[in-house]
């Protein structure tokens, strides 16, 4: 690797005069060094507080014209169309949500969990938990009924074989 270092080319100033000695040389790129971090400083702060501002009023401006903004988006009418691009009858956001809200409010039970709707799914786990909590309860009704039961049973039939006469 060959350096080769033309001291004309050095030692002349930003007109290009060689009377530059070395001490200005110095103090010239020294301060343009330093003009250029400054500025490049000076430049990167004035874009965040620039996109801050512009941010906050971004922000102000929607906040105010956020509710006649989804009204319009609500009501606007489009043409849907079919996977072949075929139009459809016209219609507004507000309509197609209300619509696919309604087709999932279908108790339509599917032969895999995984195709059936939310609403399907929800019923079937409420239903799947009542007959659980009733089980539970009616189990520990049958079980004191039965302990209860059992117990004077055998305390009767011990008492007969034994010949005891017991009061209960």
């Amino acid at each position: 690797m060959k350096v080769e270092i033309d001291l004309d080319d050095i030692f002349r100033d930003e007109d290009g005069n060689p009377e530059e000695s070395l001490d200005e040389l110095i103090r010239r790129q020294v301060v343009a060094r330093l003009t250029d971090d400054y500025r490049k400083r000076l430049f990167t702060k004035f874009d965040e507080e620039l996109a801050a501002i512009i941010q906050a009023q971004i922000k102000e401006a929607l906040q105010s014209r956020m509710p006649s903004l989804v009204d319009d988006i609500m009501n606007a009418e489009y043409t849907p169309v079919d996977g072949y691009g075929r139009a459809m009858a016209s219609t507004n956001f507000k309509s197609a949500i209300i619509r696919e809200i309604s087709s999932e409010l279908k108790y339509a039970p599917k032969t895999y969990q995984s195709e059936q709707n939310a609403f399907t799914t929800a019923v079937k786990g409420v239903v799947a938990e009542q007959p659980k909590a009733f089980k539970e309860e009616f189990t520990a009704q049958i079980d004191d009924t039965f302990k209860r039961d059992a117990l004077a049973f055998a305390v009767q039939k011990l008492g007969e074989r034994l010949g005891l006469r017991l009061g209960l």
